[in-house]
């Protein structure tokens, strides 16, 4: 989970330590960091990545170096907007995840917003297209995904916001352009084993027990 810090890069590029951390300065969002910075115009937006802390972030006293991912060299950061859809169905005795096969990796589908278009719509789009299908039903809202990479000189946030989705589909065209060469259906249980990105296989662990309330019995309709 990525959290974000306000300060100088220059004093930061060490860690930030006990004596000059201040929680007032830590966001749980880019945006709130972005405009905190923009009001001074001389600090940036620091991504600190979680995971990397001693303790959790709410007990958090300090900033280790290696927890934050864009200084040495400073990279400043941009934001991406992306919609995705977690497709679910019912097996004879599990719950089934669709899975896409994209880099050598187990993934879920999604992709960036492009303009016009509301998230929920994006996420349909993209969905649609990664599978090479058109019969989506998007269902409830779930949960969002943070994750960063540097990109052309920045350090791209990427924000993700995933929707529960079913299909009657069971014929899938992999978007080869996109580089997903296979889609599979998964038990939940296999899914959280083979997804290659931690941070899905959190998603997919938050969001359980929403998607077994929303995923009919095989059969129905």
């Amino acid at each position: 989970m990525y959290y974000f810090y306000v300060d100088k890069v220059r004093k930061a590029k060490k860690g930030i330590p006990e004596e000059r951390f201040s929680k007032k300065r830590l966001y749980r969002y880019h945006r709130e960091a972005e405009e905190e910075a923009g009001k001074s115009g001389k600090k940036e937006v620091l991504v600190v990545d979680t995971t990397k802390l001693a303790s959790p972030v709410a007990d958090a006293g300090k900033l280790p170096k290696e927890a934050i991912l864009n200084v040495g060299p400073f990279l400043p950061t941009r934001e991406v907007v992306a919609g995705g859809g977690i497709i679910t169905r019912m097996g004879k005795k599990k719950m089934k995840v669709l899975l896409i096969f994209r880099k050598e990796k187990w993934d879920i589908a999604k992709g960036k917003l492009d303009p016009g278009e509301t998230i929920k719509q994006c996420a349909h789009r993209e969905v649609c297209e990664e599978l090479g299908i058109s019969n989506v039903r998007v269902l409830d809202f779930l949960d969002t995904t943070v994750h960063g990479y540097p990109e052309d000189d920045t350090f791209v946030v990427k924000t993700t916001y995933w929707y529960h989705m079913q299909t009657p589909e069971r014929k899938f065209t992999p978007q080869l352009d996109e580089k997903i060469t296979d889609v599979k259906w998964f038990s939940f249980e296999k899914a959280l084993s083979v997804l290659g990105h931690v941070t899905l296989v959190h998603l997919l662990q938050r969001v359980e027990d929403q998607l077994r309330a929303h995923t009919p019995p095989r059969g129905a309709g």
